[in-house]
């Protein structure tokens, strides 16, 4: 059977022209199949947790750091974590998972720890708070410059106002008082000179 179809040149030249396609259907396949000793495509990184945190006094904002000293009680944090755990003096106080919040607090010096239980963690140690003032500038100043001076002498908003209340108060009654004490000096001056008493029996 070979030897009939040997002589016929169109049969060959066919068969030499389905070898030839054969041969580069599988070289394109080759090609188009993926290699498999490729890397896996590596998993996108997560991203970096970060957090900071500042208090605000007037237009004046103070970043928290160690050994810091800031004015205004009410302290915004900002993160991009999922979530973030405040300790305030090693007890936990805040969880928050929305990126930004506010915290209150009183004059006073604390330790903050900010973390997010799984590879993120932020100490500050001796943060110190002041109360949030009007002149807080030059009273700062006042304040840094003297070595004696202790928190407990810084006075707050309130008592100051309070103060400034009573000032007020103890200076009109006393301003009312000495026009009093004029005007019935002048007066009875002014009798005595002007008219007479008559005493009858």
């Amino acid at each position: 059977m070979i030897k009939k179809y040997v002589g016929n040149k169109k049969y060959i030249h066919g068969l030499a022209f389905v070898k030839i396609w054969l041969i580069l259907g599988v070289l394109l396949l080759s090609l188009s199949t993926p290699n498999t000793s490729a890397k896996p495509p590596q998993a996108e990184e997560e991203k970096e947790c970060i957090s900071y945190a500042y208090s605000k006094s007037m237009r004046h904002y103070f970043l928290i750091n160690d050994d810091s000293l800031l004015f205004g009680k009410n302290v915004s944090v900002v993160h991009n974590c999922e979530s973030l755990e405040v300790k305030i003096n090693g007890n936990s106080t805040f969880y928050d998972e929305s990126g930004l919040f506010t915290m209150s607090f009183p004059a006073g010096t604390y330790n903050l720890s900010f973390s997010n239980n799984e590879n993120y963690s932020k100490n500050y140690s001796n943060v110190e708070f002041l109360e949030d003032r009007l002149n807080w500038e030059f009273e700062y100043y006042q304040w840094d410059s003297r070595n004696d001076l202790t928190i407990d002498e810084y006075i707050s908003l309130t008592a100051s106002q309070a103060k400034e209340n009573w000032a007020s108060i103890l200076s009109i009654v006393i301003v009312f008082s000495l026009v009093t004490m004029v005007y019935w000096n002048l007066i009875n001056s002014y009798i005595d000179r002007n008219f007479c008493e008559e005493v009858k029996n």
